[in-house]
């Protein structure tokens, strides 16, 4: 598969407009105000990373952090040591979300789809997908950390049931010793951590 390019200035995509299917970069992204689109996800599947799998996870870390290491909540984590989700489509791997279980809860490391396949719910599936799997072992929490100017991210989570629990000031501009710019231009410098509490039986 083609790697997904902007269709402004053909830099690598991250986001597909909703309004006219267009591929964007960070740089040309921007936030505004829209009616939601109702798309089926077609023959769409999510399912646990088989070994040989991992090759396009590591493609898909590499398309949109150029790397496969992701530091957060003050580690660093390679996503190809970690269990992963993907979402298929006509078997094709659009999409992955790697997660490590440490100190009683789930983390949520990695979570991207690629251009052109957003807005089907695949990013929802995967979500879900870690949070039965949370479940299945007996933890009541999963937490995911985001930049500040990730604003789709933001709105993602909490349209998924997150909930803002913690922000660190500079700590992503300390990590990478120094500014980058980030989604529509904004300055990269904040991490945002977000938690999802899972019922358990007796809650119910």
């Amino acid at each position: 598969m083609r790697e997904p390019v902007c269709s402004i200035c053909g830099e690598k995509a991250q986001f597909q407009c909703r309004g006219t299917s267009e591929l964007l970069c960070l740089e040309h992204a921007s936030m505004e105000v829209t009616t939601r689109s109702q798309r089926c996800g077609g023959n769409a599947t999510i399912d646990a990373a088989r070994p040989p799998d991992y090759a396009r996870v590591t493609t898909l870390a590499y398309h949109f952090w150029d790397e496969t290491e992701v530091y957060c909540f003050g580690k660093t984590y390679d996503i190809t040591s970690l269990p992963t989700y993907v979402a298929r489509v006509d078997t094709e791997i659009v999409g992955a979300i790697s997660y490590a279980v440490e100190r009683g809860r789930l983390v949520i490391v990695l979570l991207n789809v690629l251009p052109g396949f957003q807005g089907l719910g695949l990013g929802r599936g995967l979500i879900e997908a870690t949070v039965e799997e949370a479940a299945r072992q007996g933890l009541t929490r999963v937490v995911v950390a985001t930049s500040n100017d990730d604003l789709p991210a933001l709105y993602f989570y909490q349209r998924n049931g997150f909930t803002i629990a913690d922000i660190r000031p500079g700590e992503v501009l300390r990590h990478h010793g120094g500014e980058v710019m980030g989604f529509a231009g904004i300055p990269v410098r904040d991490e945002i951590r977000l938690n999802r509490f899972i019922k358990t039986e007796a809650d119910k």
